[in-house]
């Protein structure tokens, strides 16, 4: 048989298996809408309830302090963390749907946090009140949009865009990578309804737990700060854990 015969078989079976891997691909890549991929990203982070130790680093120029913490959580509706790092050990706060209180032992007072308060970073970080209070799926307010695909970290990630749909959200809009594979969150933008970025969030790493993949170090830098970010590192993460609904109580707080 003449080579160049077989030559031309073999790259034309070559360009065949190229144009069907890419169609399989296009075919993976366009198969889900914007409201379906965060759909299965809200499900990837959902839980009946979670018990888990975490770090604070949070970096603003040359200084880095650290808080540790113990935490338990209730779906996505309580919540009650305790610092026990020396300088803040026995500051509490509490999540109960919409509100948030702390508690501060050296004054044995509790504090709500409302109003403008809530724009503030936790201990001084770039994770506000109003970043920890929020609960409900994405999806519920805002809409969403697949705007194509891009890669993160070497992964392949779709790209959505979120607008807001209803009032009651810290951001106008966002954007978000999630991995194509995992269903996570990569990277995240945040913007004020006048374009400006406000925050940018950077999941370090993920961990597969208990049959599904979860963010367990992230970044979160505030873009009206200079020189500051904050790293988040979860341990000992353990998902339905049985919990006391009475632990979640403003007189538990101060005990």
């Amino acid at each position: 048989m003449n080579q160049d015969h077989i030559y031309s078989r073999a790259a034309v079976a070559a360009i065949g298996f190229i144009v069907l891997f890419t169609i399989g691909s296009a075919g993976r890549v366009s198969a889900l809408t914007g409201e379906e991929i965060l759909r299965k990203v809200d499900q990837n982070m959902a839980y009946d309830s979670i018990s888990y130790a975490a770090t604070f680093a949070i970096y603003s120029g040359e200084t880095v302090r650290t808080k540790q913490m113990k935490a338990v959580a209730v779906g996505t509706s309580k919540a009650l963390v305790e610092f026990t790092n020396p300088e803040d050990n026995g500051t509490k706060y509490l999540k109960i749907d919409k509100n948030l209180w702390i508690y501060f032992p050296s004054e044995q007072d509790t504090v709500k946090i409302s109003g403008h308060m809530l724009k503030e970073g936790m201990m001084g970080s770039d994770v506000s009140y109003e970043d920890a209070l929020e609960s409900e799926d994405l999806y519920k307010k805002y809409d969403v949009t697949l705007d194509g695909t891009d890669t993160v970290d070497g992964r392949l990630c779709y790209v959505l865009k979120l607008a807001a749909q209803v009032r009651d959200v810290p951001y106008e809009v966002r954007k978000i990578w999630v991995d194509e594979e995992r269903f996570t969150s990569l990277r995240e933008e945040m913007y004020a309804k006048s374009g400006r970025l406000l925050k940018v969030s950077r999941t370090l790493e993920v961990r597969q737990i208990e049959g599904r993949y979860f963010p367990v170090k992230v970044e979160m830098s505030d873009q009206l700060r200079q020189n500051s970010k904050t790293v988040f590192t979860m341990t000992d993460i353990k998902f339905n854990v049985p919990v006391n609904n009475s632990e979640f109580s403003l007189r538990n707080l101060s005990r």
